[in-house]
């Protein structure tokens, strides 16, 4: 795994039609990453092997991207504390259920996670083992 080079513009290699949701939300909203939670982003992808992580603007915190070597973003840290995955249909349910919410300015299938959470009877407050689990399916769902 290694970080790419920062660039400022989504390059032909993430122009593809599995990303278009999320590049128009991206393109409409231009929103900021928190340093903790790109940090949680790397390392719920640490174990998946081949990925690349795009930024357009790292000097200025802006969101942060993991997507496969042939550019299917599978994986998005955006704000202070929204850690997003794009889940196949038959994981979603799974995702609701533990903390897990549909990320209504993209759509299905990305589901947000905060793990910053307390714990409360409300909420389920995800942990890095099920951050990891939820990166790996989005991945292998990208690579299919």
């Amino acid at each position: 795994m290694s970080l790419s080079e920062p660039v400022k513009e989504f390059d032909g290699e993430l122009d593809r039609p599995e990303n278009q949701q999320i590049i128009d939300f991206l393109k409409q909203y231009q929103p900021s990453a928190h340093s903790d939670i790109v940090q949680l982003l790397v390392e719920s992808t640490s174990e998946l092997a081949s990925i690349k992580f795009y930024c357009p603007d790292t000097d200025n915190h802006a969101y942060y991207l993991a997507h496969t070597p042939d550019g299917v973003i599978f994986a998005a840290a955006i704000g202070m504390s929204a850690l997003m995955y794009r889940l196949p249909k038959q994981s979603m349910s799974g995702a609701l259920v533990k903390g897990g919410e549909i990320f209504k300015e993209v759509g299905e299938p990305w589901i947000s996670f905060n793990p910053f959470w307390p714990d409360d009877e409300k909420r389920h407050r995800v942990d890095m083992p099920e951050l990891k689990q939820w990166a790996k399916l989005a991945y292998l769902h990208a690579l299919a």
